[in-house]
């Protein structure tokens, strides 16, 4: 049920019913994507391809129809059952502020690039530029953030390789400020991905649940205490979505950090664990919701292979020991589209749009 609450003169509303959703809040023709590999289109491959640089004002990156989920990304299935067009410029690797966590790539001789530094400055080039944004609308633009998965784990803050000083709340504070960047430009209704339960990831479960050793993405595994350490990424996870809770309303209402804009919380977190724990309910069968479908040497990346034996793609929660299969990405779609409509028990909106209805 869609309540409102009357804080420091603003309407605070968090969606949950259709008929309380204010001025169409379902509609929109273009979706603005900043992340990492879990909503990556094929952009990282540019910056690979051209010297560790991204796209030139007004260009837009070579997309790919086979994303870390195996196939299409999250964002993609939202934007094809939509109807509207995506410029995503999330980045595989990416974190939200190479000042907080700043990870190497050999690949492009410098930092992965993140969210603030990087996907932020090239989208407000393009705003400039005007070329991929000719007509942006504010009431028909929505802007989606879900970064974190390389900020909390192996090589950040799991395994204390963050910033010197740098805390949780630095972390928090940067996605504020990714959306301070955005409303800058006009951008009025955001979504905001929750962290995913990464303890339940292959990567980070331990071995007992259907854990890895040693991977590609932390190949030093096997020399850590794996049940403390899925422990403490959970602790974490939990507690940077406690601050998402409570911070959006307080950054949005009581600080009127963005006058007339909008905010969903997208709570992915539970999402994917109702599907971890009723896998049949979401998967095909025979529905794995602890193993992952494409398998990598730890040693040697390039040996991979699909465990078919095991059941098709669509089987499996995990594509691999990090990223949620495309079947999983399909799943997100659909309930982010629910709750941008103000249909799902996994959003709450709020709100100081004074054209939101009080229910």
């Amino acid at each position: 049920m869609l309540f409102s609450v009357l804080l420091a003169g603003a309407s605070l509303a968090a969606a949950a019913d259709s008929r309380c959703r204010g001025p169409n809040k379902s509609s929109f023709d273009t979706l603005v994507a900043f992340g990492d590999s879990y909503t990556d289109n094929g952009r990282l491959g540019h910056y690979i391809n051209n010297g560790g640089n991204p796209p030139a004002p007004g260009k837009y990156h070579t997309v790919t129809n086979k994303t870390a989920s195996g196939g299409l990304a999250w964002s993609q299935f939202v934007a094809r059952d939509a109807g509207a067009s995506l410029v995503d410029y999330a980045i595989s690797g990416a974190t939200c502020s190479n000042k907080v966590i700043s990870r190497y790539f050999s690949a492009i001789k410098k930092p992965f690039p993140a969210v603030l530094d990087d996907e932020i400055p090239s989208f407000q080039a393009d705003v400039a530029y005007k070329a991929i944004f000719p007509n942006r609308q504010a009431d028909k633009t929505m802007y989606t953030l879900w970064i974190g998965t390389n900020d909390l784990g192996a090589d950040a803050f799991l395994t204390d390789s963050q910033t010197a000083g740098a805390t949780l709340t630095n972390f928090v504070g940067c996605i504020w400020s990714v959306f301070d960047a955005i409303y800058k430009t006009g951008g009025r209704r955001f979504v905001l991905l929750n962290e995913a339960p990464l303890h339940l990831s292959p990567l980070y479960a331990t071995q007992k649940n259907g854990g890895t050793g040693n991977s590609q993405f932390w190949g030093n595994k096997a020399s850590y205490n794996t049940t403390e350490y899925s422990q403490k990424i959970r602790q974490y996870a939990a507690s940077v979505n406690t601050m998402f809770a409570y911070g959006a309303p307080f950054e949005l209402v009581v600080k009127a950090r963005w006058p007339g804009a909008s905010i969903d919380i997208f709570d992915v977190y539970s999402l994917l664990t109702d599907i971890h724990e009723t896998p049949r309910k979401y998967l095909d069968a025979p529905y794995n919701a602890t193993g992952y479908w494409h398998q990598c040497q730890a040693t040697n990346n390039a040996v991979c292979s699909d465990q078919t034996q095991l059941g098709p793609a669509s089987s499996f929660m995990w594509y691999d020991e990090l990223h949620p299969s495309e079947k999983t990405d399909s799943i997100i779609a659909k309930h982010f589209l629910d709750v941008v409509a103000g249909n799902s028990t996994y959003g709450t909106r709020y709100s100081t749009d004074k054209r939101e209805k009080d229910c």
